[in-house]
This record gives C-alpha cells, structure tokens and sequence, in this order.
C-alpha cells in the first residue's frame, strides 16, 4: 500500500522525502530531550517552534494544525491558489505545500522550508467532454526533463517535441523546477520562488564570491532565455508562467514519454 509523503525542501534547497506513517507526524525543531519526526534545522534566526506544526490522521485524510508561535503559510495547490496563513486545523490536498520561515537573507528575502503533501491515491481531474459526450484531454503544454540524456522535451497531449539550444542555466532551472514535482504522472504545476531559484542557479549567497550578487533581474534574463526555446509563444507563455511577488511557475510532464514529432529550434 502505498502512503502519503511530505517533500520536504529546506532554505538552502536541500530535498527529502519523509512517509506518513501512523496517525500523527509532528514537524519542528530539535531541542534538548525533543525531537520531532521531522526536523526543521538548522534554525539560525530561532523562528521555528520546537513543536511548529502537527499532521494527523483521521477517516484516511491528513489534517495539519498550527502550533508555531511564528505562524505558518499554506500555498495551495490549484495554480490560482494564493499563499495564506494557516488557521488552525485545516485538511490537506494533494500538492499543498506549508511554508515555514527559516532564515533571511535580508529584510526583503526571506527564506522557507517547504513541505509537500503528495497523497499517491489523489483523484486527478476527469477528462473533458463534447456535448456529444466524447472525452477530451486538455493539451495542457509542458516540459519533460531527460535527467539520463539531458535532453528537454515539450509536450502537448500526446505529441512531444525536443527542444534544443538551452544554456547551462537553461538546463539547470529546468532540471531543479521539474524535480520539485511529486513524480506521479500527469501534468503538474510546480511553484517556486525567486530565492530559491537564484540559489538552485548560483548557489546561496552565503557561498558567493566576495563582491558578487545574483538577483531577481539575473534570474529573469535566464527565464526570459529558456521561454525563447520551449514557448510556443514566448510573448505568452504557458508552459514557464509568472507568479507575481513569489516566482514562477512551470507545468511539468511526469511519466511515460508521448510520441515525439521532431525538432523545435528557436533562433534568439
């Protein structure tokens, strides 16, 4: 049987996977005679609550109640879904995540850990219909990342096209923003943060070289380069979106690869 999971990604973008076992998973940080099931540390700034958050099992779904001093953020899964605090005890879906503040950079970045709840029995969005009652697939656009070949795929349905001429950094926000994904197949919107992308590209600022600095411009002229390649219409895109004050979204292809139909190559 399988079990639900918390993708669990800390500040700095270091990934784990933790199992939901039992009926209850207490999420925190470490102290002395305590430690919950999962910790959240190091803990620089001491914003974590030793008992931060708890999960717990009740008729087969998960809830998640608030216990932080310091409160905790809830961005939920569906695409529009905006970031809010969590009030008290709440169900969790399939792709919500919990944002917990762990560290800043400056008083305008913060940092966050970020727990996914991927539940492996979720119910995924029934086809469309005709009013014929014919079943549609939407031809949702997105990215398949090659991790073996390094190779970058669009898909739309069930055609795929490769794409080709990405830079280095190209490659690099592609491959961390598609292994944020949960891996169950399907389409998925994955949502990442400025921060956390600038860190996946020029590691974290604490390990840049003296009077270097990477910002959000930086990160934008290598989103606005990978558009060039795997939009059909980079002028709007649909496969790496905007999300404005938080970062941007990309909706990856997860599973067994479409039938491809050849080449996409984009000239700058």
């Amino acid at each position: 049987m399988r079990r639900a999971q918390l993708k669990v990604v800390s500040p700095t973008g270091k990934a784990g996977v933790h199992v939901l076992e039992g009926e209850q998973c207490t999420i925190g940080r470490a102290a002395p005679h305590h430690e919950p099931d999962i910790v959240l540390g190091p803990d620089p700034q001491g914003w974590i609550s030793r008992l931060h958050c708890i999960l717990d099992l009740e008729h087969g779904h998960w809830w998640v109640t608030d216990h932080a001093r310091n409160g905790t953020l809830l961005r939920p899964a569906a695409p529009d879904g905006e970031i809010r605090p969590l009030r008290g005890r709440e169900p969790l879906r399939h792709g919500d995540t919990l944002l917990v503040l762990g560290d800043m950079v400056s008083e305008e970045e913060l940092l966050y850990w970020r727990l996914t709840y991927v539940d492996a029995h979720a119910t995924r969005p029934a086809p469309a219909r005709h009013a014929d009652g014919r079943g549609e697939e939407p031809a949702r656009a997105a990215v398949r990342y090659d991790l073996v070949g390094s190779r970058v795929y669009r898909t739309e349905g069930e055609r795929e096209v490769l794409i080709e001429g990405l830079r280095p950094k190209g490659h690099q926000l592609l491959r961390h923003m598609t292994g944020r994904g949960t891996g169950l197949p399907g389409v998925e919107a994955v949502t990442c943060e400025h921060d956390e992308l600038i860190a996946a590209l020029w590691r974290p600022p604490q390990e840049w070289p003296p009077g270097r600095g990477y910002d959000r411009t930086d990160l934008a002229g290598v989103v606005r380069a990978v558009r060039r390649r795997v939009e059909p219409d980079p002028g709007e895109p649909r496969v790496l979106e905007t999300v404005p004050t938080i970062g941007y979204r990309l909706y990856v292809h997860q599973g067994p690869a479409p039938r491809r139909d050849g080449h996409a190559h984009r000239t700058d």
